[in-house]
């Protein structure tokens, strides 16, 4: 199992991808994804579920639930998207997951998402996608969080829970009851990064999302993101984008 990092864009990040017969060992990342399947049989595995997934199903893999694709004979289209697209979805459900991840998308939604690019306005992309996780939603049951697959799991849902406040490792560790040297020395090897700028990704997508839809100052949104200086702030968003965040926003309007 790995964490694919490439799926940590920012936070209008849509990645979309055809692909035909799938084999992708198990992993995770901080995206939602949709499967598509165009045509042919592919067994999906979400966790410790098996699905086979045919002609005409979807399925949604929701933020750093563990999983893989495997066939022979198949065609279909990948969606992975920033949470924050669909952040009220997203917030609402970040103690849960669902019980299934196959359902059928209408003909009529399923040409809007086919429609989707990468390059599509902020607005489309919200549309759309929120209309799929509505979609999805409408037949879904979910169950609470498990952490079966270690500890993890469980730092990277103290995370999602804590970035926009106070977030050490020493906290995170001291939450989820394991050895603060074996965490520090193996999250690299899973992540690709250290938990300091794991935790700064995080923030970072966050602000990049306040920055194009908020109304509030520079200073509000670097604080509300979890950074605790504008200075700071300002020094890992430039690092990250090559920018300021006030020449962000007025970029992005």
């Amino acid at each position: 199992m790995f964490y694919e990092i490439r799926n940590n864009g920012d936070a209008e990040y849509l990645r979309v991808d055809t692909e035909n017969n799938m084999n992708f060992p198990r992993h995770i990342h901080h995206s939602f994804e949709i499967i598509l399947m165009n045509g042919g049989e592919m067994k999906l595995t979400v966790g410790s579920n098996e699905y086979t997934l045919k002609e005409g199903d979807a399925a949604l893999i929701f933020p750093h639930q563990v999983h893989s694709l495997e066939s022979e004979h198949s065609s279909h289209v990948t969606y992975i998207f920033s949470p924050l697209i669909v952040n009220s979805y997203y917030f609402a459900l970040t103690d849960r997951v669902p019980s299934s991840a196959v359902f059928r998308i209408p003909e009529d939604l399923s040409r809007a998402l086919r429609a989707l690019q990468p390059d599509s306005p902020l607005v489309m992309k919200k549309g759309v996608l929120y209309s799929v996780c509505a979609e999805f939603d409408r037949g879904a049951e979910y169950v609470a969080k498990g952490y079966e697959n270690g500890p993890f799991f469980k730092l990277f849902s103290f995370v999602e829970e804590n970035y926009t406040n106070e977030c050490t490792l020493g906290d995170a560790v001291k939450h989820i009851g394991m050895n603060y040297s074996y965490i520090s020395r193996n999250f690299k090897k899973l992540v690709g990064m250290s938990f300091n700028d794991y935790v700064n990704l995080m923030r970072l997508n966050r602000a990049c999302y306040l920055l194009k839809t908020g109304e509030g100052s520079i200073t509000d949104c670097g604080y509300e993101s979890g950074f605790r200086s504008i200075h700071t702030f300002n020094r890992n968003f430039k690092e990250k984008y090559g920018m300021s965040p006030y020449q962000y926003r007025q970029a992005q309007r």
